[in-house]
């Protein structure tokens, strides 16, 4: 299928700083337009004293002539298009241009990568809440005849409903999620009894999240390069090198200003990240906008309550640094393409997990089989002294399971 060729605009503050985070905003745009099927032929980018006024008549005009002259029919925003606005832009780039914005062109690529059912409901149900308020006065939705950029998805057999059917449609989705989110928090409880600590991965999107966790868990996970191809949290139990058994998840990466609509969606998701005991931020540490990863990760944990969980920076994608690169001080170097470093990464996350896990000598009797199989399965064993009657276990277990092995606990020798 044959690329649509594209037009990105922007607006930045003045002054020479703002203007390169806005390129940069419009570079990472090019990215997610490109993923969705997209051809970037231009970028206009205007510094405004309050870029939030979005672009003034005589900018829309310019980028009106550039859509004639390279035969572009479709504008992107890389700023959110309210419906007021939307309707000006039409008015002077004319009826035959496409406009769309950031938002919809991140939920086209969600709704090209959702495969599981779960992942296909929080697609649509984000798709027709961001679609609602833009609906015309009449109550219809605007004509989305053909196909491209903004126009595919899950949602896209409601975008000829009226209000009323949509809202119908929202709220059926909703109770949907409903019955999702209560059967996760069912398996969680149904593994409270032998819980391991959980670890899960966040990080920007596109900065080797899924190519680290194939290497932590020895499993073969969907790597590429690519935007956004993990929405579904995969998990997975891990040994951590001195410290023992846990869960590693990995969970859909995150991109500058992630619509709300799509992490209101994919709540019942992201409860992964809330319910772990030790986060991993995933950082690509070869490129110049590592504080726009870190501002774009922090934005979304605070939305989802997260930010308070313990966290380790890891700095991956070291190996494309300069050898004599001083390595940081908050975090640790890694290259998960060539397992580098991983010593040191298990050894960040057995200090963040300390509290976990508390060390105790307990007695069990040979023919207590239940406690022997509870112990095989959630508790290390670090020395053992066998007697006639059972066997004393020095043991390195999970703290919230001492209670449960209170018949044999002893005093340490």
């Amino acid at each position: 299928m044959q690329s649509e060729r594209v037009i990105l605009v922007g607006t930045s503050e003045k002054g020479e700083a703002a203007r390169i985070r806005g390129l940069q905003e419009l570079d990472e745009l090019a990215l997610l337009v490109a993923q969705a099927g997209g051809d970037v032929t231009y970028k206009y980018l205007q510094s405004r004293d309050n870029p939030d006024d979005g672009l003034g008549p005589g900018a829309l005009h310019e980028i009106a002539a550039k859509v004639e002259e390279l035969e572009s029919p479709v504008v992107v925003s890389n700023d959110d298009l309210a419906p007021s606005r939307l309707h000006q832009w039409a008015r002077i780039l004319g009826p035959d241009v496409r406009i769309i914005d950031r938002t919809q062109v991140i939920l086209d690529i969600f709704a090209q990568r959702a495969q599981s059912r779960e992942g296909r409901i929080q697609v649509e149900l984000a798709q027709l809440k961001y679609l609602l308020p833009r609906l015309r006065q009449s109550g219809r939705t605007p004509s989305r005849a053909g196909a491209g950029i903004g126009t595919r998805g899950p949602g896209e057999t409601h975008l000829e409903m009226d209000r009323r059917k949509i809202r119908t449609r929202i709220k059926n989705l909703e109770e949907s999620i409903a019955i999702l989110q209560r059967e996760r928090t069912a398996r969680r409880r149904r593994r409270q009894y032998h819980r391991v600590p959980l670890i899960t991965m966040v990080g920007y999107t596109n900065v080797g999240k899924s190519t680290l966790f194939e290497r932590m868990t020895r499993r073969a996970q969907l790597a590429q390069d690519a935007l956004f191809v993990t929405l579904d949290p995969s998990v997975h139990r891990i040994l951590i090198p001195g410290t023992g058994p846990a869960l590693l998840t990995d969970t859909v990466g995150f991109v500058q200003r992630l619509p709300h609509t799509l992490v209101a969606a994919f709540r019942a998701t992201l409860d992964e990240v809330v319910e772990a005991d030790v986060l991993l931020e995933v950082l690509d540490a070869s490129v110049p906008t590592l504080d726009q990863q870190q501002d774009a990760i922090e934005q979304v944990l605070e939305e989802i309550g997260a930010q308070h969980i313990k966290r380790i920076k890891v700095y991956n994608q070291w190996d494309k640094l300069p050898p004599d690169t001083i390595k940081p001080q908050d975090g640790v170097a890694i290259s998960a393409r060539y397992d580098t470093n991983f010593s040191d990464l298990y050894t960040a996350i057995g200090r963040a997990l300390t509290d976990f896990y508390v060390e105790r000598w307990i007695f069990v009797r040979w023919d207590d089989v239940l406690k022997w199989q509870r112990i095989y399965q959630d508790v290390q064993i670090v020395q053992r002294q066998d007697t006639e009657d059972g066997a004393r276990l020095l043991v390195r277990a999970p703290s919230h399971l001492l209670p449960l092995l209170s018949g044999a606990m002893e005093e340490s020798p």
